[in-house]
């Protein structure tokens, strides 16, 4: 029987793909624990668009904006500055950031002149690190890259096949995963605006005051992310050292029957598997890695109550 060869332009991309898709459906604790802080995220999000809508529709009286916008006085808006100290709000050219909010309910995100991460703390919006921490199941599962990109970012541009990458490959990745903030603005009904006047400032040179009590309620929206992003990071790293152990067997492989008799799942692909490669050994630790990762899944599959005892690893912990 001939055997199905891989190669570096497709077969292995795809084999990849699917390491990063059935890594991610590893029972974890960090897993579990994220989805339960995502939840907790996503229940505080009401409350800050009541306290946002509440605040920005009270600013001008309903009859005066009538007029402004007979006489095309008017635009829509979807960002705001918000802050509890008053000189702040008197003053647009005192700016204190450690006790300013930027909001933006805009699915575009950010206009001209600003970009996300400029200012100390923002909502509504999503960051590339958020939006992969809320989504890196679905992106993964889509055959997005995730694993690439965060190899990428964290080594100069090198990914998990020891080869650097050009700026524009890590960007072309970054756009495919700052697509799915379209994602979480429909499902949590993100979309709003606002009649504004018409002002020479933009949006973030203009304060609104709020009180300290509507500054808190505005800042659960860091705060439960932030509780994400510790137990994503746990997660990652989780990932991350076993699918070194995958793409070493990808990597290492000349065919699929290869990688198949190492890790049984991988003829789930061989559908879409065409093309030739060369090999060297794959190490035995990284076969061990892939053998209990695989148990893992298949004992929460039947849904069988055991404990794993992690097998040491020569990557360590990241």
């Amino acid at each position: 029987m001939a055997k199905t060869m891989l190669n570096q332009t497709m077969s292995r991309p795809i084999l990849y793909a699917y390491a990063q898709e059935v890594i991610a459906k590893t029972p974890s604790k960090w897993l579990t624990g994220k989805k339960e802080k995502i939840e907790e995220f996503k229940a505080c999000i009401p409350a800050i668009k009541e306290m946002v809508r509440n605040k920005i529709s009270n600013l001008y009286p309903a009859w005066k904006l009538d007029v402004l916008s007979e006489f095309d006085l008017t635009n829509q808006e979807s960002c705001f500055w918000f802050t509890d100290r008053e000189k702040e709000a008197e003053d647009r050219h005192h700016r204190n950031d450690e006790r300013s909010i930027y909001a933006n309910f805009e699915c575009k995100g950010y206009g001209r002149g600003y970009s996300y991460g400029s200012s100390g703390k923002e909502i509504g919006n999503l960051s590339t690190e958020n939006t992969i921490a809320l989504y890196f199941e679905d992106m993964v599962k889509d055959g997005v890259d995730v694993m690439k990109y965060l190899f990428m970012e964290d080594n100069d541009r090198v990914d998990y096949n020891g080869k650097r990458g050009s700026w524009k490959e890590q960007d072309n990745l970054r756009g495919s995963i700052n697509a799915y903030s379209k994602n979480f603005f429909e499902e949590n009904d993100m979309a709003m605006e606002f009649t504004m006047p018409n002002s020479n400032y933009s949006c973030y040179q203009r304060a609104h005051l709020v009180t300290p009590e509507e500054y808190q309620i505005l800042c659960t929206w860091n705060d439960k992310l932030e509780s994400i992003q510790l137990k994503w990071h746990k997660h990652y790293e989780e990932m991350k050292a076993k699918f070194k152990a995958y793409a070493e067997l990808i990597r290492t492989s000349k065919n699929l029957e290869q990688v198949v008799d190492k890790w049984s799942e991988a003829e789930n692909v061989r559908h879409k598997i065409a093309g030739t490669g060369t090999a060297v050994a794959l190490s035995n630790i990284s076969q061990s890695i892939i053998e209990q990762d695989m148990m893992e899944r298949q004992v929460a599959d039947t849904n069988v109550a055991v404990v794993v005892t992690p097998t040491e690893s020569a990557w360590g912990s990241a």
